[in-house]
């Protein structure tokens, strides 16, 4: 089975990208397979330059999932506006528009949305 995902708000900001990080881990742990697309400040998840020490580190976990075959793409459109270029991301996530969503969307079992 497939699980898509889009997430809506930010790190830290919410509790959103953890419980899609602990869903994913569950799903992957039983041969499942996940996809995410990050909109609007949910962009903000793949950013290159979240630092933290105290907390969980939201790249890192974003990271050692796409290391595990999840796609992890950010809304091109949303990005721009809050400033964030290809430049500023983790290498391992893209910047994508609308037709991926529409593909995740299409070739997804089940989809989840986490948002406001």
């Amino acid at each position: 089975m497939k699980v898509g995902f889009i997430v809506r708000t930010g790190p830290y900001t919410s509790q959103n990208i953890d419980t899609t990080y602990k869903l994913i881990k569950a799903l992957l742990k039983k041969g499942h397979k996940a996809e995410i697309f990050l909109y609007e400040d949910g962009v903000i998840n793949i950013d290159e330059d979240i630092k933290s020490f105290e907390e969980r580190n939201i790249k890192d976990r974003i990271v050692e999932l796409i290391e595990q075959g999840v796609k992890v793409t950010a809304c091109g459109t949303c990005a721009k506006f809050r400033g964030q270029g290809k430049k500023d991301i983790i290498p391992q996530a893209k910047h994508g528009g609308m037709a991926v969503l529409v593909n995740i969307l299409n070739s997804s079992d089940r989809f989840l949305s986490f948002g406001f």
